[in-house]
């Protein structure tokens, strides 16, 4: 019995006697999900993962997706995504945030496409990284609330139409277009995040007139412009009550591309602008 006792204790001692086994990694070429799957750990993406209207997904704190730079087409855009057409929950923590990044060693804008919600169930995402993706988020024709994430280095940060979206406290940096929307009879309220550092912090393409309220947020150090519109952007649209980095009505109105540089285009407007950055942002 005494020897049995110590051959348990050796055992015990041993490196890695007591280690809790990792979780295998996922990885998927084009997969579809149709009913219930909850992901954790590393996921590796080569194709395009479709959750259908049928299907949920839920990913949880911590978890990383990786999608492999495939271009098939060949138009230099990878083709990986995460498409979502059925329910997704995606709440990571400020601990544990969930990670959308390229595979790739040397990573760069584009590697991978987008998470693109089309049509989707309600979505509630926060405590979300999205890096690396021709667009961090793609969001049309779904009702979401996406927060307390941030999106850098891709082409678009954040981009929607035709939504009912709360954007609040996220970071968006370092993208080509921070923000990137068309309205299309979008409702919704954008408040409390900080966007700077990327070429344009607002681009307005079309078909907006300020039934989505972008207010109450940061917006700042964008290099070409704060806010840009599109070509047939016609219509004026306010941003009220924000921070643009300057208490001077003039500079920040040098740093809109509207009326002002082409006649074509609607105004844009900074009413009541803040006198210095808004609290509780990221």
């Amino acid at each position: 019995m005494r020897l049995c006792r110590r051959l348990l204790i050796l055992l015990l001692l041993l490196p890695g006697a007591c280690a809790r086994p990792q979780p295998a990694v996922l990885t998927f070429g084009d997969h579809v999900i149709a009913g219930a799957e909850t992901w954790s750990g590393e996921v590796r993406i080569r194709g395009v993962v479709t959750v259908k209207k049928s299907g949920s997904l839920t990913i949880l704190p911590g978890t990383r997706v990786l999608f492999a730079k495939v271009d098939r087409d060949g138009d230099g855009i990878g083709d990986a995504e995460l498409l979502v057409e059925g329910r997704l929950v995606a709440r990571g923590r400020s601990d544990q945030p969930i990670l959308f990044s390229s595979a790739e060693q040397e990573p760069a804008p584009a590697d991978w496409k987008y998470l693109y919600l089309d049509f989707a169930r309600p979505a509630e995402i926060s405590h979300l990284i999205s890096e690396y993706a021709y667009s961090g988020i793609q969001i049309h024709f779904s009702k979401a609330q996406l927060t307390d994430s941030e999106f850098r280095y891709n082409i678009d940060g954040v981009r929607f139409s035709t939504v009912n979206l709360e954007l609040a406290r996220n970071l968006i940096h370092h993208n080509r277009n921070g923000l990137r929307y068309e309205e299309r009879r979008s409702t919704g309220r954008v408040h409390h995040n900080t966007i700077r550092d990327n070429d344009v912090g607002l681009f307005v393409v079309t078909r907006s007139s300020g039934r989505v309220l972008v207010e109450q947020n940061n917006i700042v150090n964008n290099r070409e412009y704060q806010v840009k519109f599109g070509l047939q952007q016609r219509r004026d649209v306010a941003f009220p009550r924000n921070w643009w980095g300057s208490t001077d009505r003039q500079a920040i109105q040098k740093r809109f591309f509207d009326q002002r540089f082409d006649h074509a285009l609607g105004r844009a407007a900074a009413p009541q602008f803040l006198l210095a950055p808004v609290p509780g942002t990221p």
